[in-house]
């Protein structure tokens, strides 16, 4: 395996377990402050630190280092900032309600069966992927692991 690969794993895997961290962190605030306030407060929270990152980038490079995003991409990039509002805002409703496995979980198979959508049509640009039995069994299997950890109460 290349070690590129490799690499791309295991932050992968890291961004998983960050993952993991700040929904029960966000499951817990979401059942004291609510959902909506929790989603509004973990955003701007992070948009407040990486408004200090880009700052200092263009303190310390100059405005060169932000020409190299088009409005196009620029408009991509706002889009999945906007999504990600709704993403925490769920993430706060759900989790204090499902438990953070099978929250966790159904968002995973969720993400699942957009990627395995987009992977088949080639919507990121890259090459389709083809939908196979193998994918359709595993989208199946993940859909009803999701299931199966699902509080019965």
């Amino acid at each position: 395996m290349q070690k590129t690969i490799i690499l791309a794993v295991s932050v992968a895997l890291m961004s998983g377990l960050a993952i993991g961290v700040q929904s029960s962190l966000i499951g817990t605030a979401g059942k004291d402050t609510g959902a909506v306030l929790t989603g509004l407060i973990v955003n701007f929270s992070g948009g407040a630190v990486a408004g200090l990152v880009l700052l200092a980038i263009y303190l310390r490079q100059g405005s060169g280092s932000f020409s190299a995003i088009n409005i196009p991409t620029f408009v991509l990039i706002f889009i999945a900032g906007v999504l990600g509002l709704g993403v925490i805002i769920g993430l706060a409703y759900a989790l204090p309600k499902t438990g953070i496995a099978a929250g966790l979980a159904a968002i995973i198979a969720g993400q699942m069966l957009v990627a395995v959508l987009v992977d088949t049509l080639g919507l990121t640009g890259e090459a389709p992927i083809p939908l196979n039995w193998t994918r359709i069994v595993g989208l199946v299997l993940l859909v009803l692991g999701t299931w199966a950890i699902l509080p019965k109460e």
